[in-house]
């Protein structure tokens, strides 16, 4: 049986920083469902060698066969180092991630020429949200696009994917959590869509007197905010909760959820969120998921749960974490790119994989 060789080309910026979506595919090679698995990153950052002469090796000199881009934005810079880089791949087939939401060129953060140029050559794109990608994604050259949410590491969050919950206990120090960074420094005239409705609500849960809100992240204004929040310490900080909310950014997408809701979910608390079109594959109240359409209302259900027996709300919790555990993991993810294009490699879950919207 053929067993596919994969190159990477990832967006890491620094080694290990995606430790948990690379080693998905290392899994792959411990199953026997794929050969060898390497990877090399673009990143100007990643070490002192120059990025395009670091990956011009990689695409040289490793034996693969196939490629796998992830969010390239970009990269290369510019198109003679691309034709360089293609051809040295050849024919073989490449895949694209794009695991960032992207507006269209005359919107914010619009999609860039190297993504185009990637595009255009890729036997399938991967993308975290529905429309307007999908459309935008078809302008640029996408061929065949698949859907494919978020996931959260299993390697980061190892002790939270093993572990259910605790009650709350003393170390449960506040009702709410939220972390998000604020983009919007002028609410209403910058930032990315949706941080209006995102400084909404933290504005309206900073003059709640009636419960203890944790809020985490950047941008917002003095003493509202504890500071930064790494992402390998977020699962451990939303079990210190009774319940995480959020408001995404670009909350006007089509399926698209931001990582907050695995990693809520892989926590174990209940997680109230934006409610986007398209979310069926996503679980339901009965299991720890709340979508809402505004600010307004993930506070009115925030409240609403609160007011119930705390043991209810842990049951929640657990539900969400058992729903999560190992299924929306970055193995699920590797495993479900390569099975889009492989037929010898065995599919994810089919709750949720088999569930998405598209191919398109």
């Amino acid at each position: 049986m053929f067993k596919p060789r994969i190159l990477l080309l990832t967006n890491e910026p620094f080694s290990g920083a995606a430790s948990g979506q690379i080693n998905g595919y290392e899994l792959l090679v411990n199953s026997n469902e794929i050969e060898s698995c390497n990877s090399v990153s673009f990143k100007k950052e990643f070490d002192k060698q120059p990025a395009f002469e670091r990956v011009l090796s990689a695409v040289t000199k490793i034996k693969y066969d196939v490629v796998i881009i992830w969010s390239p934005s970009n990269f290369p810079d510019t198109y003679s180092q691309f034709l360089q880089l293609t051809s040295k791949i050849g024919t073989r087939p490449i895949l694209y991630w794009e695991g960032d939401p992207w507006g269209s060129k005359n919107k914010k953060k619009p999609v860039t020429e190297q993504m185009s140029w990637w595009m255009s050559l890729a036997e399938i794109v991967f993308t975290v949200a529905g429309e307007p990608h999908i459309s935008t994604f078809k302008q640029i050259g996408a061929k065949n696009i698949f859907f494919i949410p978020h996931t959260y590491c299993h390697l980061k969050f190892r002790n939270e994917e093993l572990e259910l919950p605790s009650k709350f206990n003393d170390e449960t120090v506040s009702d709410l959590i939220v972390i998000a960074n604020n983009t919007a420094i002028i609410p209403g005239l910058s930032g990315s869509p949706g941080s209006l409705q995102r400084w909404e609500l933290i504005t309206r849960l900073h003059f709640d007197s009636n419960h203890i809100i944790a809020l985490y992240g950047k941008g917002w204004p003095k003493g509202w905010s504890k500071g930064y929040l790494s992402y390998g310490d977020q699962a451990k900080e939303i079990r210190r909760s009774r319940i995480s909310l959020n408001w995404d950014n670009f909350c006007s997408y089509d399926n698209y959820a931001s990582d907050r809701l695995p990693i809520s979910l892989i926590a174990g608390r209940p997680h109230i969120t934006t409610r986007h079109s398209g979310m069926n594959w996503a679980p339901n109240e009965h299991l720890g998921l709340f979508q809402e359409q505004s600010p307004k209302l993930v506070i009115l259900r925030a409240k609403e749960l609160l007011e119930i027996n705390p043991e209810k709300i842990w049951e929640l919790g657990v539900e969400a974490h058992r729903w999560a555990q190992n299924r929306i993991s970055h193995r699920q993810s590797a495993r479900y790119i390569l099975s889009s294009f492989f037929g010898s490699i065995k599919k994810p879950p089919s709750d949720p994989w088999a569930n998405f919207p598209g191919p398109w």
